[in-house]
């Protein structure tokens, strides 16, 4: 069974247009869009992340909706889906900023594979 697994150096969810993630915006509270909003800077990637680390600057403090296994449980596909959301989740948003063939969607294919 593929179990979801965060791989270091990637970041891609810390990229974040809210017009992308229409599925998002159903499970956040009006003052949860507001603070992403204040989070996310004019480039769409997120204020607390360290660009040259790909490390967040706020991690031990970061808000629920950065921490993706709570997160994740808002979700009805998660509840019927599982790790299996999370990983389709992440493979379109990691294709749709680094690339398909990136190192980063490399790293994250062998942290997700069989265990």
């Amino acid at each position: 069974m593929k179990s979801w697994s965060c791989i270091e150096n990637c970041g891609a969810c810390c990229r974040f247009d809210l017009a992308e993630r229409d599925n998002i915006t159903g499970v956040l509270s009006s003052k949860d869009i507001a603070l992403i909003n204040s989070m996310t800077g004019k480039d769409g990637w997120c204020k607390y992340l360290d660009k040259s680390k790909r490390k967040c600057m706020i991690y031990e403090t970061r808000p629920h909706f950065c921490r993706v296994n709570e997160f994740s449980k808002s979700f009805k596909s998660y509840l019927k889906n599982g790790d299996g959301f999370l990983i389709d989740c992440c493979k379109q948003h990691i294709s749709s900023i680094y690339g398909r063939k990136s190192i980063q969607m490399k790293a994250f294919k062998t942290a997700v594979s069989e265990k």
